[in-house]
């Protein structure tokens, strides 16, 4: 639990590749650590590197399959790499999941989920 809250200190205050860093040893700790890959997934995405982005908020969906913020988050980076489908897809399940978030930009894009 350290080492993820000094992450989120160091994603705070943007030292993104000592966040993650820390993320990693936090994750080698524990394994199961949901929350440690989904921002983990945040920093990767904030450098750039959507695919893994995308893997870790996978791996938070697979330990968490209820995680509403990771599918909306790996839609995000989906869309970002310009996978529309993979994007409406993942913003599709954190809808049904009750995040307003995604309720609200399907709804403009008069997409039902």
């Amino acid at each position: 639990m350290v080492y993820y809250n000094r992450g989120i200190t160091y994603a705070n205050i943007g030292n993104t590749n000592l966040a993650i860093k820390d993320y990693n040893k936090a994750i080698e700790l524990n394994p199961q650590y949901v929350a440690a890959y989904f921002y983990r997934g945040i920093s990767y995405n904030k450098l750039g590197n959507y695919n893994q982005a995308i893997k870790d908020y996978g791996k938070a969906i697979g330990l968490n399959p209820k995680y509403a913020a990771a599918y909306y988050n790996r839609g995000v980076s989906y869309n970002t790499l310009g996978d529309y489908n993979e994007m409406i897809s993942n913003l599709k399940i954190a809808a049904r999941l009750g995040l307003k978030q995604a309720q609200d930009f399907l709804k403009s894009q008069g997409i039902t989920w």
